[in-house]
């Protein structure tokens, strides 16, 4: 590029040129750089507050505080310094060194959180609240250096004579797509290749390298740049009334310093309140995995960072500033209105999206209804914030300092934002209706713009006409329940951590999350039973139990057969907790009203952090293993938390919905058990061949089952427990063991483990999944799962083995006819008649009488 052409493009002095290109070059980075730096503290934070959504939103509001805390301190700095671009870069590398210090904070308050929790009153709201200092004081030195960076720059531009009007809504826009950059380099490729850990120390690289980059240029450019004079800092009163009178161009009156501050902060906290909300809205159709909040979260930060290039253009072609603005509001505002209406056309009804389709074309299909659905609007109003940087110089500040106040007003309503969807507009008038509330706000706001062109009558009749349109919209809202033919909707619970519904059908109730998720139904009663007597089966003694994870509470419920002391079921989303408690305690066995039982809506991870209490059984729910934040309870860390949980002789156990493992990951899970555990063995709840279950029970090194336990444990859920003539019956628990871990060495040899850092199911078991929807991989069932038990009794038979060593013959041989079972219960629903044959006549070899005696078949 020539001077000429460098001068006239982006109005540089010729012994500048490139440089306001490379300075958006460093932006950019320094955009990319934040986010990854978000996504860690995000992920790191969750795990310590748990990912239970208030914790959540606590980082996100320390996040936004901080960023706001930055803004308006180094924006009132910039017309102090002499050299700007210098103090970017030093801010750069304090964003580096301060993630440094926020290792050491993040380890000190792990080590030291179970003492935090024994010391605070034992009420929610206060740990949420010391959750929120802590989260504020351990992010407040990056975030407020990040804050900065923008009113900084905005004020090196006005010294350079770039002009701050126009070459701030490039730095913005930059900014916000480099961004965009960096969730698709972190959230798709460089967390997922190595880890969390290497991410971080990228991040820190890349702000290192930004901020010694700007002060190296600054070294370079600074004896061909004049000094800053007061002119430069702060307009005259008679340029500033030039500017004026062009932006009331039309009669239009220009913006007043009050106009401005309102339309950053109620912009910031309406586009933070939709991001959620749309969240909510396109988690009823996605897998929810991490990529698919990845995908739109991208569409969102991409069509704000062009946002700010169409604010770029609309100022250069210099259309009348109060008009532009109302503009861009009211368009965003009627297709935001559209969007709900949009999806449900787009999503066919609320269908799962390219439930069959590979990896890359789910991805593809994401994309598009993101670009369709969440783009032209976000593109809109997202160019309302940096368009506020071409007002900016008509008010009498210097360009850094408005900045700066501009970037505090919009990070506080992004504060706001996701803490008013989610705790407030979703609990309370639900999805559709708080997005509609969001575009009407942007109308409401274009018609305060309005005001002073407008008689009191006329904007009173417009508003009125804008709310009764909307109202309609919301009455013709489409469903957010998919319902199935037969089925129908008996209440919906709504909020920001998921959508729990229960539908009712011929003989059954289910509890849903998400439409595509379920939590647990009654016909499946028995099987969620069976995974609570297994693990009490397994136990000497079970007195004291926890669950992690809850559902319909049947599961739970079911350890009050057995002589328990006490019961305590933690479960992340309160609304499950109100779902089961109101439809589901008829099969709960009286969980919901026995003085046994405490139920505590947190996040497991989380409680187990913070408790200091020691459990005999501690079980963990089927956690479906590619939703987001749910790969974290496979991790090895989480194995040792629970372990630490036990007393002497306890149990840890972990049920898997092997219908939803491929073996890959189905082995990582094992194999990072197994890391924690010396002796790991494998039971199942059914003998289904297509929604199979299974359990890896963890005991300490030498652990046996015990005949006399299981004889007596058995006796609880039996009818004949009070018959003396019982005592001989055989209990027949072999049935449910599938055999011991030690069988599958050679398979889990090079197997990746699952941990905090490199989270292997969290980032790869929603690819495999998906593969094995399109029918390129395949989950463990049926005959998948016939291999693995083939494997696990070949290579260690049960007279082998050591687990089943005090067990006699007469029982042991139960685990025998548990295998041949499931292979004749398969054979027979495939139509294998030939096959069927000989497997009950092998089951009748080894117990005559057991198909007599059997539950129903499957």
């Amino acid at each position: 590029m020539s001077a000429k052409t460098a001068k006239r493009i982006y109005g540089l002095p010729e012994s500048a040129k490139g440089g306001f290109g490379f300075l958006l070059f460093l932006f950019t980075i320094s955009g990319a750089t934040g986010l990854v730096f978000q996504i860690v503290w995000l992920y790191r934070l969750a795990l310590l507050f748990g990912n239970a959504v208030y914790a959540t939103s606590a980082t996100l509001a320390a996040f936004f505080l901080g960023l706001a805390a930055g803004g308006w301190f180094w924006g009132k700095m910039a017309s102090r310094v002499q050299r700007p671009l210098t103090l970017y870069g030093l801010l750069e590398l304090g964003i580096a060194l301060s993630a440094v210090l926020w290792l050491y904070g993040w380890q000190v308050y792990q080590n030291h959180y179970a003492d935090l929790v024994a010391a605070l009153p034992a009420s929610r709201p206060v740990l949420t609240t010391t959750k929120l200092i802590f989260s504020m004081t351990l992010l407040l030195l990056p975030t407020s250096f990040m804050g900065g960076t923008l009113p900084i720059l905005v004020h090196y531009v006005g010294r350079m004579k770039w002009g701050p009007a126009r070459r701030g809504t490039l730095l913005y826009a930059f900014n916000t797509l480099g961004a965009a950059i960096g969730v698709l380099f972190a959230g798709f490729y460089f967390m997922a290749q190595y880890g969390v850990n290497a991410t971080y120390l990228l991040a820190m690289g890349l702000a290192a390298f930004t901020g010694l980059m700007a002060v190296v240029i600054d070294r370079l450019v600074s004896t061909e740049i004049s000094a800053p004079t007061k002119a430069l800092s702060a307009p005259s009163p008679k340029r500033a009334s030039d500017r004026r009178m062009k932006n009331g161009a039309l009669g239009e009156p220009p913006f007043s310093y009050m106009e401005m501050r309102l339309l950053a902060i109620v912009t910031g906290l309406l586009a933070l309140a939709l991001e959620t909300l749309w969240f909510r809205m396109f988690a009823q159709v996605l897998q929810n995995s991490v990529y698919s909040f990845s995908a739109i979260l991208i569409v969102f930060l991409l069509a704000i960072g062009l946002g700010g290039v169409v604010a770029h253009f609309l100022i250069r072609l210099q259309f009348p500033s109060r008009q532009t603005m109302k503009t861009l509001l009211i368009i965003g505002a009627i297709l935001i209105g559209l969007s709900p209406f949009l999806f449900d056309e787009l999503t066919r009804g609320l269908n799962y999206i390219a439930l069959r389709a590979s990896w890359p074309l789910y991805l593809w299909n994401i994309f598009t209804l993101g670009a369709i659905i969440v783009f032209p609007p976000v593109l809109l109003v997202g160019a309302v914030f940096p368009y506020l940087l071409k007002i900016a110089p008509d008010i009498e500040h210097s360009p850094g300092k408005i900045t700066g106040r501009l970037v505090l007003f919009n990070s506080l309503g992004s504060t706001l934002g996701p803490i008013l969807a989610g705790f407030v507009l979703l609990n309370t008038i639900g999805l559709w209706a708080s997005i509609q509330l969001i575009a009407f706000t942007y109308i409401a706001l274009a018609l305060y713009l309005d005001r002073p062109a407008r008689s009191l009558s006329h904007w009173k009749s417009t508003v009125v006409g804008s709310l009764l349109f909307f109202i309609v919209m919301l009455i013709l809202a489409p469903p957010l329940v998919k319902l199935k033919k037969g089925e129908q909707l008996l209440h919906l619970w709504q909020g920001s951590d998921g959508m729990v519904s229960v539908v009712k059908s011929e003989n059954n109730l289910e509890m849903r999350l998400d439409n595509y998720y379920t939590l647990g139904d009654t016909r499946s009663a028995l099987v969620e039973q069976m995974q609570g007597h297994i693990p009490l089966f397994i136990h000497p003694q079970p007195k004291q139990i926890l669950f992690l994870g809850m559902g319909t509470g049947i599961t739970a419920g079911a350890a009050l057969k057995h002589p328990v002391e006490r019961v305590v079921t933690v479960e992340l989303i309160g609304n499950v907790i109100h779902a089961a408690q109101q439809y589901f305690s008829p099969w709960t066995n009286g969980l919901f009203r026995d003085f046994r039982v405490r139920i505590i809506a947190d996040d497991a991870r989380n409680y187990l952090l913070g408790s200091r209490e020691q459990f005999d059984v501690i079980i963990g729910d089927l956690f479906t293993p590619w939703h987001a934040g749910t790969g974290s309870m496979y991790t090895v860390e989480h194995f040792r938390q629970a372990r630490s949980r036990l007393a002497p002789k306890g149990i840890f156990v972990q049920w898997l919905p092997l219908y939803q493992l491929t073996p890959q990951s189905f082995y990582t899970i094992a194999k990072s058990f197994a890391e924690v555990f010396e002796t790991v063995t494998l039971w199942r709840a059914d003998f289904s061949f297509v929604k199979a279950t299974a359990a890896l029970v963890g005991q300490s090194a030498g652990a046996k089952l015990q005949h006399d336990a299981l004889l007596q444990n058995v006796r609880y859920i039996l009818s004949t427990r009070n018959d003396p003539s019982s005592e001989n019956q055989h209990h027949m628990a072999g049935l449910f063991y599938m055999g011991n871990l030690q069988a599958l060495g050679a398979h889990l040899s090079n197997v990746p483990l699952n941990t905090d850092d490199r989270r292997t199911i969290e980032f790869h078991a929603p690819i495999l999944s998906q593969e094995a929807n399109a029918g390129k991989k395949s989950y463990i069932v049926g005959t998948e799962l016939e291999a693995l038990l083939q494997r696990l009794r070949d290579n260690l038979p049960p007279h082998q083995d050591p687990y089943l060593s005090e067990l006699p013959d007469a029982e042991r041989i139960y685990v025998e006819v548990g295998f041949f079972y499931y292979q004749y219960l398969q054979a027979k629903a495939l139509g294998q008649t030939e096959k069927a044959s000989r497997l009950r006549a092998r089951i009748l070899e080894l117990a005559p009488s057991f198909l007599n005696s059997a539950s129903p078949e499957g």
